[in-house]
């Protein structure tokens, strides 16, 4: 088995055909049909199958993709790192983050950063805590930043738990109910929810799970989105109310437009946390994005709790 072979796959795999690949790869069609085939004789297994739809992956090239894809981004990694002793930092740093901690963590810190390293490209991916821990492991991510509940431990990846999580029920302003001060004064309303590829996000389970600690039937949650764009535009132009971070409510983009209403229940316990493989170092530059992130969520919210491995 060799890189070549493994860079073949994956970028069938990416672009979805064999020609595409092709041409992506510089190489020829006939050339990369060879180091499939070869790489599917030496496992003794079919990875991909052809029809008329294009190419679908088989469970044993569904396995090997997150194998190759860490390996290749490994790969990627020593390069940069060779490159990085040569003089200025160079590279690029893929993270993942949901709304919480960019907006308390990466903001601040992203401009100290890129300053100290302005040859450096920082590609910043969103989406739920499972679909960036899942980004992580296959290497497609170097770190990602977001909530986690205190009972999860992975083996596979490093968790460095910074400070508690703020989630706060979010109303446009002048909402009917923006003064209650309980969860059951809010029984009545109507909540947008997040669903992201067919996924009910945590956001609507902890605000369930918070109902029904309460003994309150469950939230009327008639609408969801994938994104919390689309769920904040929702909430400021209807009566709709939302479970987000309550630091978006002093945002610049939405402190005109949101209100955290004021119930004095809490929601059950997540930790703003930054995660990456335990097995895989991160390159230098992105090494150094982590420590500043670390550093400065220490320092706005004291002594981060032990982490996790």
């Amino acid at each position: 088995m060799t890189l070549s072979q493994l860079r073949a796959f994956c970028s069938v795999v990416e672009q979805g055909s064999f020609r595409a690949a092709a041409r992506s790869l510089d190489i020829a069609q006939s050339a990369l049909t060879h180091a499939i085939q070869s790489l599917e004789a030496e496992l003794a297994v079919t990875l991909l199958t052809r029809s008329h739809l294009g190419i679908s992956l088989t469970p044993f090239g569904e396995k090997l993709l997150v194998r190759a894809s860490a390996i290749l981004k490994d790969c990627e990694r020593i390069d940069l790192d060779m490159r990085e002793l040569e003089g200025e930092p160079v590279g690029r740093i893929s993270l993942g983050v949901t709304s919480e901690p960019l907006a308390e963590l990466l903001v601040p810190v992203l401009k100290n950063f890129m300053a100290a390293f302005p040859r450096v490209l920082v590609h910043v991916s969103s989406g739920s805590a499972q679909m960036l821990m899942e980004r992580i492991r296959n290497g497609r991510l170097d770190f990602a930043l977001c909530p986690l509940s205190p009972q999860v431990v992975d083996a596979d990846l490093h968790i460095d738990r910074l400070y508690p999580s703020a989630p706060a029920v979010l109303a446009r302003a002048g909402h009917p109910k923006a003064h209650a001060t309980s969860i059951a004064e809010l029984a009545d309303c109507e909540w947008v929810g997040f669903r992201r590829e067919g996924i009910v996000g945590i956001a609507a389970n902890r605000l369930v799970g918070m109902f029904a600690a309460h003994g309150i039937e469950g939230p009327k949650i008639v609408i969801t989105a994938e994104t919390l764009l689309e769920s904040l535009f929702l909430v400021c132009e209807t009566d709709y109310l939302t479970m987000d971070p309550g630091v978006l409510a002093s945002y610049k983009l939405f402190s005109g437009s949101l209100i955290r209403i004021p119930i004095r229940e809490t929601f059950s316990r997540r930790d703003v946390s930054l995660i990456r493989r335990s097995t895989s170092p991160l390159t230098l530059v992105a090494h150094e994005l982590s420590s500043m992130l670390i550093s400065y969520a220490r320092l706005q919210h004291g002594v981060a709790r032990s982490s996790d491995a």
